[in-house]
């Protein structure tokens, strides 16, 4: 679909540390690693070429190998708290061979705690993609309740309508609907980082997916979440 002019390279971040959930990449989710949900999802997308995971932790790199994926070592400084994932996808960027960033690349990023996006979303989010011509796309879930509603403080610790005053009193079905990122699919052409020296937002081509596959491993209460949806799911 887009090797001919776009080789596709999943990049999945999974440092050894955590705050919420201690080890959390490598947290027991109904019998497995954590972050082999995520690095199956890749390696089983027919689109994607290569599965790279990005890691400061070597038991994470050899989780990665043995679920063939590529182990890219992440320097310490790339693997605090402070760290940004645009420090992670440039110190990728800058490990690939010189011919195969002069091909722009497709990234794909897949952070691993998402663990309900699969292969099926990932195939559904290149289909999406190549119907619109484009090189990139970000994963979003549609807000419940919609933002033109929102106040915030005026200068007299009043509310303030964060729009136009007579969006905050229309109907829900009247406003347009709204989206928010849920950080399970970013794909992006290198050259499309560089150039905004980040994850490219505007413009890019949204992929919806539902509220349920969209949550994102933060505590040990999300854990047990998705274990409860995985295990209704397969029985």
């Amino acid at each position: 679909m887009f090797r001919d002019s776009h080789p596709v390279l999943a990049l999945i971040p999974a440092r050894g540390g955590s705050k919420g959930v201690p080890r959390k990449n490598l947290a027991v989710l109904c019998g497995r690693p954590l972050l082999e949900y995520t690095v199956r999802a890749a390696v089983d997308c027919a689109a994607i070429d290569a599965s790279y995971v990005s890691s400061d932790d070597a038991e994470i790199l050899e989780v990665a190998r043995r679920l063939d994926a590529r182990a890219v070592e992440r320097p310490p400084a790339f693997a605090t708290d402070a760290a940004s994932a645009i420090e992670v996808v440039r110190h990728f960027i800058e490990t690939l061979p010189a011919e195969l960033r002069a091909r722009d690349p497709l990234i794909v990023y897949l952070q691993p705690t998402s663990p309900l996006r699969d292969a099926q979303h990932l195939d559904a989010a290149f289909e999406l993609l190549a119907r619109h011509g484009a090189t990139t796309l970000m994963s979003v879930v549609e807000l419940e309740k919609s933002p033109f509603k929102a106040f915030g403080l005026d200068e007299r610790q009043r509310l303030r309508s964060l729009f136009d005053e007579r969006l905050s009193n229309a109907r829900r079905q009247d406003l347009p609907p709204t989206f928010l990122p849920n950080g399970a699919i970013y794909i992006f052409a290198v050259s499309d980082f560089l150039s905004r020296d980040g994850f490219p937002s505007n413009g890019s081509v949204p992929y919806v997916m539902s509220a349920a596959d969209s949550i994102d491993i933060d505590t040990p209460d999300d854990l047990q979440r998705v274990e409860r949806i995985l295990g209704d799911r397969h029985g």
